[in-house]
């Protein structure tokens, strides 16, 4: 019966994604630029993050449930599996350059999308340096 618990509990979560709301690459010393060109080249290997996720969660359920139910378990989440593990190798990869995924609050998200051209690049390139609202616009020291 335990073993049955955690089979469920595994494919639950192994079939979950995390909410993905805005966020920016943060590292002190980049800007919007840097972080573009970053995401960019880490974007490349989205596809294989994605393939070994799938195959990750087949793999997973086959050994729980068998050759038959197994695939049929993980099939209605094959495309939420794809892009979880798209993500997260973007973010493997951002994390091997430096960067790191810094989620932004309702009030930052606001902050940025009421600002246009060269005010909102300003203001990104402000978060991509690790700044917050309340440091904008402070004169460097």
């Amino acid at each position: 019966m335990k073993k049955l618990i955690f089979g469920m509990l595994l494919v639950a979560s192994a079939c979950t994604t995390k909410p993905l709301g805005m966020s920016v690459p943060t590292q002190a010393g980049h800007n919007l630029h840097s972080a573009k060109v970053a995401v960019d080249s880490c974007s490349q290997e989205a596809d294989e993050g994605g393939n070994s996720a799938v195959i990750g969660g087949y793999a997973t359920n086959i050994l729980l449930w068998g050759i038959v139910i197994g695939p049929a378990v993980t099939a209605p989440f094959q495309d939420e599996l794809r892009a979880q593990g798209e993500i997260d190798q973007v973010d493997r990869c951002l994390r091997a350059r430096g960067f790191e995924r810094r989620e932004l609050s309702a009030g930052e998200s606001f902050w940025v999308r009421n600002a246009f051209g060269d005010e909102r690049e300003r203001r990104l390139d402000h978060l991509v340096g690790g700044g917050t609202i309340e440091t904008y616009g402070t004169p460097n020291s």
